[in-house]
């Protein structure tokens, strides 16, 4: 939570979700979080030791009873927690559009599954997507519309450069183990 918290970076599948709910309730996690909604991040990390020590105590004298939740048949368990996703999208706003969005969305991250996307990556991307947009708006708007001129800076034109190479870093590699052959 620390990096989700103050930087906006989630550390993982778990804290890009909270991540997701921070900015649909209107928070904008980062540095200014601290300063301008002091209150709201007193109430999170309440909230946070209040989970935690319930887990606890639920853990310790409930631990059998939640173990049996993996003895449920596969066919009856599945329907159960389709239905109370379905169930959630429409209590949040009462809406069938949220119904089939939530639908829509579970079919496509069904198939990005089993096609071997991993969900977390997927995840940051929209999450960060916005961030990135936004920031680079305002460097355009800095090299007044000359994007190239983004690339003159050493800082910028690194982080593009380990970004390439992290993203074309396999094909590469494949590249050159067969040239070797």
């Amino acid at each position: 939570m620390v990096p989700t918290m103050v930087l906006g970076i989630p550390g993982s599948g778990t804290t890009a979700v909270i991540l997701v709910g921070l900015m649909v309730h209107g928070l904008r996690p980062g540095p200014y979080l601290f300063t301008e909604q002091v209150d709201t991040v007193y109430q999170i990390f309440g909230a946070m030791l209040l989970a935690n020590l319930l887990f606890l105590a639920m853990g310790l004298y409930a631990s059998k009873l939640f173990a049996r939740i993996s003895l449920v048949p596969l066919q009856l368990l599945w329907p159960i927690v389709f239905a109370l996703a379905t169930i959630g999208a429409y209590a949040l706003s009462s809406s069938l559009l949220d119904v089939w969005i939530a639908l829509i969305f579970g079919v496509i991250g069904f198939l990005a599954r089993r096609n071997g996307f991993a969900v977390a990556p997927i995840a940051v991307g929209l999450i960060l997507g916005e961030m990135v947009e936004t920031n680079f708006q305002n460097s355009l708007k800095m090299f007044e519309g000359d994007w190239w001129r983004i690339l003159t800076q050493p800082l910028a034109a690194l982080f593009l450069l380990l970004a390439f190479l992290g993203l074309f870093s396999s094909p590469i590699a494949n590249w050159f183990s067969r040239r070797r052959s």
